[in-house]
């Protein structure tokens, strides 16, 4: 049953194809061909008919001699062979008229056969049968690549072809005797048949394999066409929706500017209460070592204009211990200067627009300074609420490539929120509960370093963890936080940094805030 069906198939597709020429998109692609191959033949009978003008001048002209006569008989073999197949430049005329390919098939059908049959008869009188079968297979061959017959007519035309010319060799001569090499030659005429067949059958499948790929280029090209026009559709109304989405990016972007201003300011202020409070302690030792030193000075007038006729050396000698003292007093006004005008620094850089380039700096160092800020401006805030701050700050974490100033910005966030969360606990727990805020580093394996605060809080629910860190969402009461402090930190330590920031539960019940920083190159 199987090999049946493949049978089937297999002369459906490769000996007698009528089903794929149903299609008549197909039917006009062959009809088209069958034309064009008439042209060829026509133009081949052209080519014949100057062969045969040649053939007959060799024949008028050769006499004489034996090679002469020989030359004069193979002009009129070869002229008889070529006036037959000159007849096919009438195809030239024939290709003018839009015959249908049943009607081409037909008529190039009969002019074979009809040819075929001269030929062989030509030799039949003559009683030469030598190259009659290579007439024949040039006639087929020509026609099987000229003109789209399906592979089974090609068969049928090279087996009459074999047949006449088996019938008419198969004749007793003239005198009696029968031709020799019959067998050669069927044997000969059966192959070039199936050689005619096969080119027939890979020509007739190559059309219909183009054919096939010129409809489905076709369809895609419609099924563009279509899909453009909607697109272009789409686009005009996503167009126009940008439109409208620009105009109100225009307002939010102004929003946004304004909330990220006075979200800066909101740190900026925290950070001018630390600094304050941190000034305070150099300018009282400025003050104080400066007052110190006016009373060192005018004890050394005193001592000075008491015997002013002294030697020089002699009022030194005497004078050393206070000089010490105001050189001493004058060092500890320099160190506190100093250090005064690095918070001042410090200060400046924070509010700056623009982040500086990347720098090498000592993060706990400016973790440590950055925790006291914080401290002191919470204490400045909130005078009568009192916080436990731990730092743990691991030992092997040494330099890293940071902008210390956005970093700065990045931990008072993260501290205001931790002190923030305290204050809240500690408004609603009973008497006993201690504030503790703690803010730990280490180093990690992958050239990494983590920074991480917690505090013993009310902690974080999972489902606003998930939410922390989008623009403008905040817990805190209206009116006392814009939402974008944590999006700002997270933009800083992800883009900014290309580290990690994460929330997750303390282990005091809290919530923890955990970053991880490369170590990084400087810029």
């Amino acid at each position: 049953m199987l090999r049946s069906r493949r049978l089937r198939a297999f002369l459906a597709r490769y000996v007698a194809p009528y089903s794929q020429e149903r299609d008549l998109g197909f039917y006009e692609t062959l009809s088209l061909a069958a034309r064009a191959g008439l042209r060829v033949l026509g133009w081949f009978g052209v080519l014949t008919l100057a062969a045969y003008a040649a053939a007959r001048v060799i024949s008028a002209v050769a006499r004489g001699t034996m090679a002469d006569q020989i030359a004069a008989g193979f002009g009129e073999v070869l002229s008889d062979k070529l006036i037959v197949l000159a007849l096919a430049a009438v195809f030239l005329g024939i290709a003018r008229f839009r015959l249908s390919l049943t009607v081409t098939r037909v008529i190039v059908g009969v002019f074979v056969l009809v040819a075929g049959t001269l030929l062989v008869y030509d030799d039949f009188v003559r009683g030469d049968f030598n190259l009659t079968a290579g007439w024949l297979a040039l006639l087929l061959l020509l026609v099987a690549g000229a003109i789209p017959f399906q592979p089974l007519h090609t068969l049928l035309l090279g087996i009459a072809l074999t047949s006449i010319h088996t019938a008419f060799a198969l004749q007793p001569a003239s005198d009696g005797t029968a031709f020799g090499g019959e067998i050669r030659r069927f044997v000969f005429l059966l192959l070039v048949t199936f050689v005619a067949t096969a080119v027939e059958s890979a020509l007739y499948q190559g059309r219909h394999a183009q054919h096939r790929s010129r409809r489905k280029l076709e369809r895609l090209r419609h099924l563009l066409t279509t899909q453009n026009t909607r697109l272009a559709l789409q686009a005009r109304a996503v167009e126009n929706q940008n439109s409208r989405l620009e105009a109100q990016a225009v307002q939010l972007e102004a929003q946004q500017r304004q909330l990220v201003q006075q979200e800066k300011m909101a740190s900026l202020g925290q950070l001018t209460g630390g600094i304050a409070h941190e000034l305070k302690n150099p300018l009282n030792f400025i003050t104080n070592f400066a007052g110190l030193s006016v009373e060192l000075l005018e004890e050394m007038e005193e001592e000075m204009r008491e015997a002013p006729d002294r030697p020089v050396g002699e009022a030194l000698d005497q004078s050393a211990d206070l000089l010490q003292d105001l050189k001493t007093n004058a060092e500890k006004i320099r160190e506190h200067g100093r250090r005064a005008d690095g918070i001042i620094r410090s200060m400046l850089a924070h509010s700056r627009a623009k982040p500086g380039p990347r720098r090498l700096a000592k993060l706990n160092t400016l973790l440590d300074e950055y925790v006291g800020l914080a401290y002191h401006g919470m204490r400045a805030e909130h005078q009568g609420f009192n916080v436990e701050v731990v730092r743990d700050f691991g030992a092997d974490v040494g330099e890293v490539a940071i902008v210390p100033e956005e970093l700065g910005r990045v931990f008072l966030n993260l501290l205001d929120n931790a002190f923030a969360a305290t204050r809240e606990r500690a408004s609603e727990a009973p008497p006993g509960y201690e504030a503790r805020v703690r803010i730990a580093t280490r180093a990690l394996s992958d050239h990494r370093v983590e920074v991480r605060i917690e505090d013993n809080g009310p902690g974080i629910s999972p489902e606003l963890a998930d939410q922390i860190f989008q623009p403008f969402f905040t817990t805190k009461p209206t009116g006392e936080g814009t939402g974008l402090g944590l999006s700002l930190s997270y933009e800083i330590v992800v883009n900014g940094h290309g580290g990690t920031l994460t929330v997750d539960e303390s282990q005091s019940g809290g919530a923890a805030f955990v970053m991880t920083l490369p170590t990084g190159e400087v810029d």
